[in-house]
């Protein structure tokens, strides 16, 4: 069986029509209609680069390190997949993959396309001359950053100038050339519907009448980033929110109009008999929902709760309730393509495809590396605390800078080489955060904290994810820093 993994960044699942969502999205109805959609499928860790290493190694790695390079001891699924026979291919425009802090990603494919130049990318340094007024607004709030990203995109002249087309024509043509191989894996990345959410027409239009030249399409989020949030916050109006979330639309509809192209040639090829097709994301994207943009912790559903559907043939259509994470994506690619490679923390989905069982984990357990955890089940999340002032440390074999109090060694389960253990500073405030309790079903959009009126719920999911995280290995002082112990 060939696979195609569609992974689109900072993609909503409240957006799109699989799950009744607010932008019109055709193609993703498209693959739907033949897959299975998966309701409770959630992140392992966030942001991007740490989501991209659990997708390609099957490990969990928020409570292990965060931002990063690919691991030596990480069995890349690239390297699985060509071990199973399979060409493989990476086709992306997301830039940092070509940054030396997320290096050993694309390395490993037989075939890499990237299309340059999205947000930051260390691209184009012209002088620059009349800079447009929406780029003033984004440089107002993330000093030089609109400006970076325009010299960039000031020559783009319609939507097949922008990125998320470049890719998925990129991704098409690659079809056209490579389909008939016995037995192939294409890796397809979008980087929209990520910021900055610059759309061209018709989609910049296509869910509002406000003119971009008076809004920021790139509001500051993460304070801790450019310490902008907070003022932001202070002057901005609802049209302001109302606006971005416009052009996030817009950017969704972009790129489910070119995602058809690329099912049109699974169409003309009649790859749908021999392919197994995946749809997913990174991590979602708060929108102004909580007074918050970005993804960031604690990680309310906006951010955690992610899309996933899966296409594959013999597989019947429907929707799928088990509670599934990241991890699961790479073994159950793998099995598709029949590589023998066990995942380290995931779990292939391929028993559930086939019928074969309806449990597949008792919760979800995601987060971001130095705050807290989170743990999902069908009828609850539950936020940890977390306490800055406990120790942090950071396992990996690659040193990114040299910390006083680095030691080396057997840290991490079933890893028989040293890594370095390196001690790091608070990343999240001074003060313990607080715990969070949500009712899944009677409080979808986590309005309404329950913590105090619902002992019970609280001391289960405590217990199970303390039972997830011993099972895993996770570091002694974790359970410290999210005041776990007993």
């Amino acid at each position: 069986m060939n696979v195609i993994n569609i992974l689109i960044d900072s993609l909503n699942r409240h957006m799109i029509g699989p799950y009744g969502g607010e932008v019109p999205t055709p193609n993703m109805d498209r693959l739907a209609d033949r897959g299975v959609v998966f309701e409770n499928y959630f992140i392992g860790s966030a942001p991007c680069m740490p989501a991209r290493r659990e997708l390609m190694s099957g490990r969990k790695e928020f409570f292990w390190r965060g931002w990063g390079p690919m691991e030596p001891f990480d069995t890349h699924i690239a390297s699985a997949a060509k071990s199973a026979g399979a060409v493989t291919a990476m086709i992306t425009d997301h830039y940092h993959y070509w940054e030396n802090s997320a290096h050993g990603y694309f390395e490993r494919f037989d075939c890499v396309r990237m299309i340059r130049g999205h947000e930051l990318d260390m691209y184009s340094t012209d002088v620059l001359e009349n800079v447009p007024a929406w780029v003033s607004n984004i440089d107002k709030w993330r000093p030089g950053l609109g400006s970076r990203y325009y010299n960039n995109v000031k020559d783009f002249k319609d939507e097949n100038d922008f990125f998320s087309p470049k890719t998925l024509k990129e991704a098409s043509d690659w079809l056209d050339a490579n389909h008939s191989h016995e037995k192939f894996f294409l890796w397809v990345e979008c980087f929209d519907a990520h910021e900055p959410f610059h759309v061209p027409e018709p989609y910049a239009s296509m869910f509002t009448d406000e003119k971009p030249e008076d809004y920021n399409c790139w509001p500051p989020y993460q304070d801790g980033y450019c310490g902008h949030s907070d003022k932001w916050w202070e002057q901005a109006t609802q049209k302001d929110v109302e606006f971005i979330r416009s052009q996030y639309k817009g950017k969704v509809a972009m790129i489910d109009a070119h995602l058809g192209k690329l099912l049109d040639k699974m169409d003309k090829y009649g790859l749908w008999d021999d392919t197994m097709v995946v749809l997913t994301t990174d991590h979602g994207h708060e929108l102004g929902e909580k007074g918050r943009f970005g993804k960031q912790p604690p990680n309310y559903d906006q951010s955690a709760h992610i899309p996933l559907v899966i296409c594959a043939p013999g597989i019947k259509a429907g929707r799928q309730k088990a509670i599934a994470t990241a991890v699961d994506v790479y073994p159950t690619i793998l099995e598709a393509l029949g590589a023998k490679t066990q995942a380290p923390h995931g779990r292939s989905l391929m028993p559930l495809l086939r019928g074969e069982t309806e449990k597949h984990r008792d919760a979800a357990v995601y987060g971001m590396f130095g705050a807290g955890a989170t743990i999902s089940d069908l009828c609850h999340t539950y936020h940890t605390g977390w306490d800055n002032s406990a120790p942090l440390f950071e396992y990996s074999a690659n040193m990114a800078y040299i910390s006083p109090g680095t030691e080396s060694g057997l840290y991490i389960p079933g890893i028989n080489c040293p890594v370095w253990k390196m001690p790091r500073r608070n990343q999240h405030g001074s003060m313990p955060y607080p715990e969070l309790l949500f009712d899944r079903i009677c409080d979808p959009g986590q309005n309404e904290n329950i913590l105090q009126e619902n002992p019970g719920a609280r001391a289960k999911m405590r217990e199970i994810l303390r039972r997830e995280m011993e099972a895993e290995g996770v570091p002694e002082e974790q359970f410290r820093r999210l005041m776990l112990e007993e």
